[in-house]
């Protein structure tokens, strides 16, 4: 499942994946976030995968998602819980050797939000 959220303010958009995340729902995040770009603009992002239980995605998969240009430039992930960083730094190392801009992982949403210096944020939701 994919939730969406944009504070106009801070011009962040949220994005934030729960269950099990498969192939299939990486592809309706990039539709989602590449048609969310295309009508608001140049955004920042963060990609809240706190309450992802498995990722379904194949290592194949990851490395060739990886070598494709992101719609949104600065991008902070919160890594699973269940799962820790572990297959978000797999993919940064993707990205790293495809020359591709790496995202900031951290452990928490009040990480990431910290990093990028939001202070009382107003996610409202965003309608697909």
């Amino acid at each position: 499942m994919l939730r969406l959220a944009f504070d106009r303010k801070n011009r962040v958009l949220q994005v934030s994946v729960f269950g099990i995340f498969a192939s299939e729902d990486m592809d309706e995040l990039d539709n989602a976030v590449v048609e969310f770009v295309a009508r608001h603009g140049q955004v920042r992002g963060i990609f809240d995968y706190s309450d992802v239980e498995a990722i379904a995605v194949p290592d194949s998969r990851l490395a060739e998602r990886a070598q494709q240009p992101q719609a949104i430039e600065e991008r902070v992930v919160v890594a699973s819980r269940v799962m820790g960083g572990a297959r978000a730094r797999t993919y940064q190392g993707y990205r790293r050797e495809a020359g591709q801009r790496q995202a900031v992982i951290v452990e928490t949403l009040g990480d990431a939000y910290a990093f990028l210096d939001l202070r009382n944020p107003r996610f409202e939701p965003v309608e697909r």
